[in-house]
């Protein structure tokens, strides 16, 4: 338990680290650009996220699921090579159809955010879409060192090329993004390095590998998609029936909601790395303790931010962005069902239950953006943090409580075979 906690509290620093500087940098731009043009920087990379889970087929989850079956074999080169190639393919697909759907609707399904934006957001699709692969890979060889490194550096680099691009250069949105492609690449580059290093042999291309990789994804990314869905559905909604000065101010909330976020994170990052060793089952005990440990740390976090967020969102980015204090107040229960949820991804995976984790996901998701639909033309802003508390507060805790006593059922049934 101890050696776990210290392997979370690495992870979590990196973490802590990645999301301070993120968001820093939305302080930052929202102070410099103001809450309008904050909103098409979200809508933007929200809608590059999109295309990037829609186009990564969820095979790093699968990925770890696919070690666990070849524990006793050398995996990495062909899993590697698996994941390399369909990287590589799946953005040329996913840029061709976001170039599609863009002439198509002549801008209008992405709500006139302009050309030269989208271009520059959609640079960072193959970057996401490597960054899940490579971090997945990286905790299931024990490097997860080099990955912490790699955020250190990069979302350094982010920061820096912001303060560049917008204070010194004026380059306004795009130069916004471009800071982030830039920093998001060198997070990618220091991760592929470490992961060549640690596949002396060379990558593999595998044809059966590949296709059994297709198996898992066909039967989890539905549940990626449907998890990003229920992250993103309000502010591509806002987008769409709002105004981007409330997805600016939404955003912002979200986002930093999204912080408190950080230990449940790197709880499951190491939890995964040690799954690789012994196992789901062998580690539900510890995971249940570390569970109830990280979500009692965050219901304090919850109660501190609580008081302090009147007085420093306005201090941070100014009075234009006060009505984000009450949205982020509202928000801060929704922390509760995404801990849960992040802490439990370990056993859905490790267990490669991906049919059910699917059907799950999608329910939560599907309840999210019908009631976005129906609160946000009426309500606006407000219309999406009651979608967002009914969906995580509610249905994402009563699903992961189920399958975390589904777990323990399992975890003692093993017990007393061992003992018959």
């Amino acid at each position: 338990m101890k050696i776990l906690w210290q392997n979370v509290v690495e992870v979590g620093a990196a973490r802590i680290y990645t999301l301070l500087v993120g968001t820093a940098v939305i302080l930052l731009t929202a102070r410099i650009l103001g809450p309008e043009r904050q909103g098409i920087i979200a809508a933007a990379i929200a809608w590059a996220s999109l295309f990037a889970n829609f186009a990564g087929l969820s095979l790093g989850q699968v990925a770890h699921y696919r070690i666990q079956t070849r524990k006793n074999q050398d995996w990495l080169p062909s899993i590697f090579g698996g994941l390399l190639f369909f990287a590589m393919g799946s953005t040329v697909v996913a840029q061709i159809v976001a170039y599609a759907l863009y002439h198509l609707t002549r801008g209008e399904l992405f709500k006139n955010i302009s050309a030269p934006v989208l271009i520059i957001a959609f640079t960072l699709l193959p970057l996401i879409i490597w960054e899940q692969y490579s971090s997945n890979l990286l905790a299931a060889v024990g490097r997860l060192r080099h990955y912490n490194t790699a955020q250190y550096i990069g979302r350094s680099f982010w920061i820096i090329s912001t303060i560049v691009l917008l204070v010194i250069f004026d380059m306004g949105v795009k130069g916004a993004l471009i800071a982030q492609v830039l920093g998001q690449a060198i997070v990618v580059l220091i991760g592929t390095l470490a992961l060549l290093k640690a596949a002396p042999n060379g990558l593999q291309f595998k044809i059966d590998e590949i296709k059994e990789m297709l198996k898992g994804s066909a039967k989890l990314h539905f549940n990626t998609v449907s998890a990003f869905l229920l992250a993103q559905a309000s502010i591509l909604m806002l987008n769409h029936f709002g105004s981007k000065t409330e997805v600016g101010w939404f955003q912002l909330a979200f986002q930093t909601v999204i912080m408190l976020l950080i230990v449940p994170q790197a709880a499951s990052i190491v939890l995964f790395s040690k799954m690789s060793e012994v196992g789901p089952n062998k580690l539900w005990p510890e995971q249940k303790k570390i569970i109830l440990q990280v979500l009692g740390v965050i219901l304090f976090l919850c109660v501190l931010a609580y008081f302090a967020a009147p007085i420093i969102i306005p201090f941070a980015v100014g009075p234009e962005f006060l009505p984000t204090v009450q949205v982020f107040r509202l928000l801060l229960p929704i922390i509760i069902g995404m801990s849960l949820a992040q802490l439990m991804t370990p056993q859905w995976i490790g267990r490669g239950v991906f049919l059910p984790t699917t059907i799950a996901t999608s329910i939560v998701a599907a309840v999210n953006i019908a009631a976005n639909a129906i609160l946000i033309p009426k309500y606006g802003m407000m219309g999406a943090v009651w979608a967002a508390l009914f969906s995580y507060l509610g249905v994402a805790v009563l699903v992961q409580t189920y399958f975390a006593w589904w777990c323990e059922k399992k975890y003692k049934k093993t017990l007393e075979e061992k003992i018959i």
